[in-house]
């Protein structure tokens, strides 16, 4: 019997629809991959599952009887539990109070109610040794890393007897180590005849995890089935409707003059030391690395963020001091963030501030702003960039990851910048919206942009990059040409020396 089936699943949110007809079956002691772009109806169906949304028609069938869920008290009581994405913990409180939050043990406290802390932190530990997590029940939660905090949700799902957990881009921000560590515990939850659901844009996390998918494209179920049944190429047609060689597709120019020259630059010789590098007009260069290689923190330096202790920046050929983002974008840079939803977009301000927020001037007189020509002018870069959205009075924070990485680089396209420095574009947008970006920046190289391309998908640089300069302990280790191998690469990436 299975432990979860959705069956015709409906769902309208005014005149848009979400759900159109979306099925979905997963069992006891099976991981169940939930893949489609953004904006399939990934996040509505999951809500349903939560109690969030309810849902308009079709069926949700748990343990073989048809259930309604009208909050997430009563999904809870059910069994079922989601891991989001962003950690919804109460951060000031510790491990112990966080995995038990609304479920306070007052055993033994005494006729006054009191909680019993030291009952709870004993209990929170011994659920904590079962699992073999690296945590200590009264470490404040704000001190924890982004996996240390799901391993927290992860607990208080198991505290509260979940035999369903939803797994929301749970290794979408972590390192390496940590999602290995993250799949570590999947496995294990799966051992122990857990239910699991996993929704992520990774797609070589699929083979190390997956039993089962189930696609999803424009609210309908696209394919469901086992997951050693289907190439990755199949599943990324499924998703969105076209050969994955048209995804990574673009025209390579032969590359023009130097537009920014990085000579020698030095920040606390930890970070980066001596590093040097030339990006040229109509060139998009990719730039690999290991975490902690010095890959963002090259970007911090050449936008003025972090000042180097030495070394020369030249723009067009002519020395450049950058001792400020406010000097840097003057200057022409532009830098594409990888935590786009922190240091790249004013979330809980319209589309049309976002896109115009970095160059004021150009829809301002006498010092007053011209909202008229800020509507307009954005509208017409969301209709270039194909951006989903409303209008430019819809908030920037309720848009999909993908039309949030379209927005920060309308901003940038809206300044009139010409060297452009994206810190891994890609990350946490489904594959549709990474070709979509892949486009964009083609574009701009085909318009005389120079393009700094960091990322950690090594397919994405072969394929994306013209050349790919590889750093490894705040140095440059080596660069090699368009069409080298990922065996290549992270020879690179991981030597002592150059070869």
């Amino acid at each position: 019997m299975a432990l979860l089936e959705l069956v015709h699943i409906q769902k309208r949110f005014g005149g848009v629809t979400a759900l159109r007809d979306a099925n979905l079956c997963v069992s006891a002691g099976e991981v169940h991959l939930l893949l489609g772009e953004n904006g399939a109806g990934k996040s509505t169906l999951m809500k349903i599952v939560a109690g969030i949304v309810a849902r308009d028609s079709g069926s949700m069938i748990w343990k073989g009887r048809e259930v309604s869920l009208s909050n997430p008290g009563e999904a809870a009581a059910l069994g079922i539990a989601m891991v989001n994405q962003e950690s919804l913990l109460a951060p000031h409180l510790s491990v112990a109070e966080n995995i038990f939050l609304g479920r306070e043990d007052r055993s033994g406290a005494g006729r006054f109610g009191w909680v019993d802390r030291k009952g709870m932190n004993e209990k929170a530990r011994a659920l904590i040794d079962q699992y073999g997590f690296p945590l200590q029940p009264e470490w404040p939660v704000s001190r924890l890393s982004p996996a240390g905090r799901q391993m927290v949700e992860i607990c208080r799902a198991i505290q509260h007897g979940s035999s369903l957990l939803i797994f929301d881009e749970p290794t979408s921000s972590l390192s390496d180590t940590e999602t290995e560590q993250v799949f570590r515990i999947v496995r294990d939850l799966k051992a122990r005849g857990m239910g699991i659901i996993y929704i992520t844009h990774r797609m070589n996390e699929l083979r190390a995890i997956g039993d089962a998918v189930t696609v999803l494209r424009d609210g309908d179920t696209a394919h469901s089935g086992r997951l050693a049944e289907i190439g990755t190429d199949q599943l990324i047609r499924h998703m969105v409707g076209r050969e994955v060689a048209q995804i990574y597709q673009r025209e390579h120019l032969e590359p023009g003059e130097p537009m920014l020259e990085v000579r020698n630059v030095t920040v606390n010789r930890s970070k980066l030391a001596g590093v040097s590098i030339t990006l040229r007009r109509g060139e998009i260069t990719g730039m690999a690395g290991l975490i902690g290689a010095g890959r963002t923190e090259l970007c911090r330096a050449i936008f003025g963020v972090d000042k180097p202790d030495a070394g020369e920046i030249w723009i067009n050929g002519s020395p450049t001091r950058i001792n400020s983002p406010r000097d840097a974008v003057q200057a022409g840079i532009a830098l594409v963030t990888e935590d786009r939803q922190i240091s790249g977009l004013a979330l809980r301000l319209p589309i049309g501030y976002n896109v115009t927020m970095a160059n004021m001037e150009r829809i301002s007189q006498l010092g007053f702003l011209d909202l008229k020509e800020e509507t307009r002018a954005s509208a017409e870069l969301g209709k270039k960039m194909s951006l989903k959205a409303s209008s430019p009075a819809q908030l920037a924070g309720t848009l999909s990851g993908g039309n949030q990485q379209k927005v920060v680089i309308a901003k940038w396209l809206f300044r009139q910048s010409s060297i452009f420095l994206f810190d891994e574009p890609t990350r946490g947008i489904d594959i549709g919206a990474k070709a979509e970006v892949f486009e964009l920046m083609s574009e701009l190289a085909r318009n005389g942009a120079a393009i700094l391309m960091v990322s950690s998908e090594l397919t994405e640089l072969q394929h994306v990059a013209d050349r790919i300069v590889v750093m490894r302990q705040g140095r440059i280790s080596g660069e090699l040409p368009r069409g080298c191998s990922q065996e290549q690469i992270m020879k690179l990436a991981v030597m002592e020396t150059a070869a």
